[in-house]
């Protein structure tokens, strides 16, 4: 009975705070745990590569981890749709004060995770070589990168369930506990690769191989802590009398699978970027430095991810307390914030882009073209943070299908059109290809601030 009473003040303190008084005490609140723990998962998506651009032939190991890495794009962008429509409803549910179903939600979405960890993880590891060359590796790389890719597929399961679980606890307003099972990840992760990829003491020396060792292993125990977490929090009910439910996996996957989609666009779309890349004479240091680059620059994204976040939460149990007007002040608030973060950010990367690239790796071409990535790209920063926290709050509002398709029109005709014209077919090389890049920010960004102000979502039943 204590039990039951502390998670009912819980969830009354979070959904009150969330649907009445300061709008912006409730974004704080909401925004500054998740701003933390987005910079924590940075760091994380950094440590490898600030790991392995000490090790011998860096632009090799960096560039194996960069194609190795590709699948798991399209993983988690499966686990994005899933986690998406669970978030929705939760946030839904509790805003309504509806708490058994927003358990049920929780508890349907980790039955899914399970499903999809299975059937992604057995491609990961037998098809990872052919995927590898799909996507333009040549040489060592296809080799390293392919071994990359199938470690890291046989930790598939506890990739999901944590992307899932997470999802969940910030839809309720719990952003505090994926914050602490992210700094224990990361500080793992640290420990793992400094033994692991250089070989210190017992261990021996894997290079590329340590680094995918050490990232499954710590998201194990992401995984696990976590799932500790939730069973502590306001949906702990989730994990109890596991039974699938075909009609909640219905719901939940009506307004998941247009965010799966839209990731996978991302995801397919960045696949064959890099193939475009690999048509260049120097492939292997353009995509070494677009692994570099991406990471780096996910430091400036990451604050527009947080706020994105935020925003589901934030909208979602706003509308499902029938405070459509509440939703969209929070909506904008997030919006501005992220904005003015993610510019301040962008003139960083305009000022400095050299002296960051070189923190990552010695090689002077890589550097050049990391350097270049960073000074044309900081110019979509301001659009992207309209974009992705305008995303969340549709997302936290369930709408996700015209946003689908404005991530296939930024993807594919405007990123990948633009990058094959400039870097192949005009001779611009690699710059020709990071205008493409950035140029498919801006618009996105124009074009999600059009339909969110169309007000479609104020009124949307999920």
């Amino acid at each position: 009975m204590g039990t039951e009473l502390n998670e009912s003040q819980t969830r009354s303190k979070a959904t009150e705070i969330i649907t009445s008084g300061s709008i912006s005490k409730a974004v704080w609140y909401i925004a500054w745990p998740t701003i933390v723990n987005t910079g924590v998962q940075t760091a994380h998506m950094n440590i490898n590569r600030l790991f392995l651009g000490r090790v011998p032939d860096s632009a090799a190991a960096m560039a194996g981890l960069t194609v190795g890495s590709s699948a798991s794009m399209l993983q988690f962008a499966i686990a994005t749709g899933f986690s998406v429509g669970a978030g929705a409803l939760v946030a839904r549910f509790l805003g309504a004060r509806e708490h058994a179903d927003a358990n049920e939600a929780a508890r349907q979405s980790l039955i899914l995770a399970v499903l999809c960890g299975i059937l992604t993880m057995v491609p990961m590891i037998l098809f990872a070589t052919p995927f590898v060359r799909l996507i333009g590796a040549k040489g060592e790389v296809v080799t390293l990168g392919a071994r990359y890719m199938a470690i890291l597929g046989a930790f598939s399961i506890p990739v999901f369930i944590q992307m899932s679980v997470t999802s969940a606890l910030r839809s309720a307003g719990d952003v505090r506990r994926p914050l602490y099972a992210g700094l224990i990840v990361i500080v793992l992760n640290i420990l793992l690769d400094w033994l692991l990829i250089f070989g210190v003491g017992p261990f021996p020396a894997l290079g590329l191989i340590g680094a995918a060792i050490a990232t499954g292993i710590s998201k194990t125990a992401g995984m696990t802590v976590i799932l500790i977490f939730l069973k502590r929090s306001v949906l702990g009910d989730s994990l109890s009398h596991f039974r699938p439910h075909f009609g909640w996996f219905r719901r939940i996957s009506n307004i998941g699978w247009p965010a799966a989609v839209q990731q996978v666009f991302w995801a397919s779309g960045m696949a064959v970027y890099m193939a475009i890349l690999g048509c260049l004479p120097d492939a292997k240091d353009a995509l070494a430095a677009l692994g570099v680059a991406s990471a780096i620059e996910t430091i400036s994204i990451m604050p527009g991810i947080a706020y994105s976040m935020a925003a589901v939460p934030l909208v979602g149990q706003n509308l499902g307390a029938s405070q459509p007007k509440r939703a969209e002040h929070c909506a904008w608030i997030t919006t501005w914030q992220a904005t003015a973060i993610m510019s301040f950010c962008g003139l960083i990367f305009l000022l400095a882009s050299r002296p960051i690239a070189m923190l990552y790796t010695n090689d002077s071409h890589v550097v050049a073209y990391i350097a270049s990535y960073l000074v044309i790209n900081s110019f979509q920063q301001p659009f992207v943070a309209v974009g992705a926290v305008l995303a969340g709050a549709l997302q936290g509002a369930g709408d996700t299908k015209f946003p689908t398709l404005v991530e296939f029109i930024a993807n594919y005709p405007i990123r990948l059109g633009l990058a094959w014209l400039f870097a192949i077919k005009m001779g611009h090389g690699v710059a020709g290809a990071w205008v493409g890049m950035s140029a498919a920010g801006i618009i996105w960004g124009i074009m999600m601030l059009i339909w969110f102000r169309k007000g479609y979502w104020k009124t949307l039943s999920i």
